[in-house]
């Protein structure tokens, strides 16, 4: 074919893909197509490393991207470009923490303290993963081929996490359960070294973009160097794993999570542009917090779900579902309320960012605990009833007519929870203590015995259905050491609810201090009313202390059965938003009112 030909069909070819009247709207605006590479630098953007990127850095603006960029008037300063929203691809990663961390609560729910150490070290894993990345997209990530593939690669690395999560468990009772937890453990530590090695190739990218500016050389090598040890000392710990060790190893991966947020934070406050100033991070910690109180949804409409599976709402059980709506959304209040990313300073900003961990661990527990208490008020109600029909049939029947009764009463219970919704949880056959309790006519003593089995047998599957895990007592004719079962495991929830319900609130008001610079004396005091009514709802939690708790009479078992432990959570957050709100219209009254004097001042 001659050149002519040639030419006419290329050019018929592209006149097919691109027709005449597509040419002039792609002329005037074309589709980005993705490139590469994407440089974090505001000045240009190019495809390959090793590109020069000296040019004037002086006041930068991307106007076809519209994304703002930081002044810097040093030429060895690169000046980065800053997004004015979270990309979709940062959200996508979100979406493998948050079902990350639903399916671990589904596996691991708190029942003791070797539950919530196992609980609150998967998600310190987690969390400070979740930062790490987070903290390289909020500075340096551009939409690009190289960026999707690493961002693939921590799609796996929160997938490993779902794979190991099963098997966190840093309490065991077999050798099997020792066996499992130490290789879920072994795997765990190679997938946070692969995290860890992803993102130190990612920022080595970004420092060879950034080469040709001297200052940005020994602070992105620092970043460099924190993550590459940290993968290191995370493969070591691999091998370190054994039956007598995993604690200390396990101690040792908190340690170093932690150690390395703090250095990467540190390292970024020393440098202006690597600080967090007018990047979306206020915006991605927002948007975790959303998270993790929809985890706490998750968890409560699932407790709604459990107690009524009999189909029976007392206006107990209603008022506390109330009041756990009610408090999640005081939470939320409570934290968005206070946000004002213009009055953070740069420094503080780092701290605020850190600080984070603790305040959603408060927000994660005080939320699991809604639940849990929810499902201990319909256990309290089931067993009150119970015992009341035992202990009333019980004194005035004899033996034949009682082993109907209680028959009849426990298929009454029993059959609200299989009529309703049904149960995958066969009901126990107590047919055989029934008998015990007719031929035991005159003998009080056995009759009181096949009582407690029957009693005992029956807040078991009820316990079952509820999903509340107790451990069955060796001797079952002893109702009290099966209460103080189901009692012991509710305690531990009572105290981590409470402890964690006023942390909530001090943490808040730290986090207000960290985050307004030029803080009225009306903000002060709004802190310390937040910070006051915090302790006074952390030192409810001292009640369950056992020399406390175990006085006759005490206030603790007399709240513990009521249903005011909610209420009381709900309507001290309801008073920090009231007092709040009236401090803010006060400074405000006052700020027109001298205005208004400094106007007639000066007219005079």
């Amino acid at each position: 074919m001659d050149s002519p030909t040639k030419d006419i069909a290329v050019g018929r070819i592209h006149e097919f893909i691109v027709p005449e009247e597509d040419f002039h709207t792609f002329a005037i605006s074309h589709p980005d197509h993705l490139k590469l590479y994407a440089s974090p630098l505001a000045d240009q953007e190019t495809h390959h490393l090793g590109h020069s990127h000296h040019e004037d850095s002086h006041s930068h603006s991307n106007s076809d991207h519209g994304v703002p960029v930081l002044e810097n008037p040093d030429p060895d300063v690169p000046v980065l470009k800053r997004a004015h929203e979270a990309s979709t691809i940062q959200l996508f990663f979100d979406l493998f923490f948050v079902a990350n961390l639903t399916t671990f609560t589904s596996l691991h729910e708190v029942h003791n303290w070797d539950d919530l150490t196992s609980y609150l070290g998967y998600f310190a894993i987690i969390w400070f993963t979740w930062l790490q990345n987070t903290l390289f997209d909020v500075r340096f990530s551009n939409d690009s081929a190289f960026e999707r593939m690493c961002k693939l690669l921590q799609f796996g690395v929160m997938t490993g996490f779902a794979i190991t999560g099963p098997g966190y468990n840093t309490h065991w009772e077999t050798h099997q359960d020792a066996q499992n937890s130490i290789q879920a453990f072994q795997a765990l530590s190679l997938i946070l070294m692969a995290s860890r090695l992803v993102l130190t190739f990612q920022y080595g990218v970004a420092f060879l973009l950034l080469r040709n500016y001297k200052k940005s050389h020994l602070p992105m090598a620092a970043h460099m160097a924190v993550l590459f040890t940290s993968a290191m000392l995370f493969l070591g710990m691999s091998f370190a794993f054994t039956r007598t060790s995993s604690q200390r190893v396990l101690v040792g991966w908190y340690i170093i999570v932690a150690c390395e947020a703090l250095a990467i934070s540190m390292i970024s406050g020393q440098v202006s542009f690597l600080s967090f100033r007018a990047t979306v991070i206020v915006e991605r910690l927002g948007l975790l917090t959303l998270i993790v109180l929809g985890e706490g949804i998750i968890g409560m409409c699932e407790a709604i779900n459990k107690i009524g599976s009999d189909n029976v709402y007392s206006s107990d059980i209603i008022g506390t579902i109330i009041c756990s709506v009610g408090i999640l959304y005081f939470m939320w209040m409570l934290y968005f309320d206070q946000i004002s990313p213009d009055r953070m300073g740069t420094i503080r900003e780092h701290f605020w960012v850190i600080l984070h961990f603790p305040f959603h661990v408060c927000v994660i527990l005080v939320v699991e605990g809604l639940s849990r208490l929810a499902i201990w008020r319909k256990l309290t109600e089931i067993t009150a009833r119970l015992q009341f029909s035992f202990v009333t049939l019980s004194a005035r029947l004899d033996a034949t007519d009682l082993a109907d009764q209680i028959e009849e009463t426990l298929n009454r219970q029993l059959n609200n929870f299989t009529s309703f919704q049904g149960s995958d949880i066969m009901a126990p056959d107590f047919s055989p203590y029934y008998q015990q309790i007719e031929d035991a006519a005159g003998n009080r003593t056995l009759i009181e015995e096949n009582l407690n089995r029957t009693f005992s047998g029956a807040l078991t599957w009820v316990c079952n259905n509820l999903k509340v895990k107790i451990e069955e007592p060796e001797d079952l004719t002893n109702e009290i050491a099966y209460l103080d079962k189901i009692y012991a495991s509710f305690s531990t929830v009572f105290v981590y609810f409470f402890t964690f319900a006023g942390a909530f609130l001090v943490l808040l008001a730290i986090l207000f201090l960290l985050g307004k610079r030029r803080k009225l004396r009306g903000e002060l005091l709004a802190v310390c009313v937040r910070a006051i009514c915090g302790v006074v709802i952390s030192c409810l939690a001292i009640m369950a202390v056992p020399s406390v708790a175990a006085k006759e009479g005490s206030a603790y078992n007399a709240y513990m059965f009521s249903a005011w432990m909610l209420p009381t959570v709900l309507v001290i957050y309801l008073l920090v938003i009231v007092v709040d709100n009236l401090l803010i219209r006060y400074v405000h009254s006052v700020v027109r009112w001298r205005a208004h004097l400094h106007r007639k001042a000066v007219e005079a």
